[in-house]
C-alpha cells in the first residue's frame, strides 16, 4: 500500500510518499560510495525567493552559510546551485561495461550522483522550509504510474503547478528589483542579503489536499479522509 499526502511546514508544502522508507524504486538505486540516499541525487537550485526565506531568520542564514560553504557551490547572478557527490570514474565504468541498456531511465548519472545535503540512511538534513521546491514536490515516476489515472492526484498536480508559477512570479519580481538596482549575488552578495533580510517576504497559501491511499491490488485506489 502507498500513501501519497501532502505536509505544510511553516507555510511551505511538501508531497509525502510512504514507500520511500522503503524504497524499491530504481530511481532510488546508488551506485556510487554514498549508499541509501534514496532518491537524493538532484543537485538543489535555490532561487531568490528560497534565498529570501532564508535571509529573514536566523536558522535560514545558518543554512545559507552552510550552503555557500560547500565545496562545489556555484553562485550565479539570481540563483545559487548546490552541486554534489558525482563519481565520474565510476559512470563511465559502468556506460562502457555495457550494463546501462538493462535500464530505461535516461540519465544514467543519476545512479553515481548525491545531494550535498543527503545523510546515508538518513536523507536531506536540511530544514523543509529551506528546501528547494523541486525536492518538496518530488515523486518518483514508479510511483507515480500507480496513481497518475486518479482524479485526486490530478488536484496534486494542479496545486503544484500554481504553486510553481506563484514562486516563479516571486522570483521574476526580486529579480527585476535587483536588476533597477544593478545588483546581483555574484558581485553583490552581502548587500543582496541585507536587502532581502529586511523586505517584506509574501507567503502562498496551499489548498488542502487529501492523502491518496493506493492499495497493492491492480485498479483499485482509495481516497482516504484528512486526519
Amino acid at each position: 500500500m502507498i500513501e501519497i499526502n501532502l505536509k505544510i511546514d511553516q507555510g511551505i508544502p511538501q508531497y509525502g510518499c510512504s514507500s520511500c522508507s522503503n524504497c524499491h524504486s530504481i530511481f532510488g538505486n546508488s551506485l556510487c560510495s554514498i549508499k541509501n540516499r534514496g532518491c537524493c541525487w538532484y543537485f538543489p537550485k535555490f532561487t531568490l525567493y528560497e534565498i529570501h526565506k532564508m535571509a529573514k531568520e536566523k536558522n535560514g542564514l545558518e543554512t545559507l552559510s552552510r550552503i555557500m560553504n560547500l565545496p562545489k557551490v556555484e553562485v550565479h547572478n539570481y540563483f545559487i546551485h548546490a552541486k554534489g557527490y558525482f563519481d565520474e570514474v565510476g559512470y563511465k565504468n559502468y556506460i562502457n561495461s555495457g550494463q546501462a541498456y538493462n535500464t530505461d531511465v535516461k540519465d544514467k548519472t543519476i545512479f553515481f550522483r548525491a545531494c550535498p545535503f543527503v545523510e546515508q540512511g538518513v536523507g536531506c538534513t536540511l530544514p523543509k522550509r529551506y528546501r528547494s521546491y523541486v525536492c518538496n514536490f518530488f515523486i518518483c515516476d514508479e510511483v507515480v504510474k500507480k496513481v497518475e489515472s486518479y482524479s485526486q492526484y490530478k488536484q496534486y498536480v494542479n496545486e503544484r503547478n500554481n504553486y510553481v508559477r506563484w514562486i516563479e512570479w516571486e522570483n521574476l519580481s526580486l529579480e527585476t528589483f535587483l536588476t533597477e538596482k544593478k545588483l546581483n549575488l555574484v558581485n553583490n552578495f552581502d548587500e543582496v542579503i541585507t536587502i532581502l533580510k529586511d523586505m517584506p517576504i509574501r507567503e502562498c497559501e496551499f489548498c488542502s489536499l487529501r492523502p491518496i491511499v493506493v492499495s497493492d491490488e491492480p485498479n483499485k485506489a482509495l481516497d482516504s479522509k484528512l486526519g
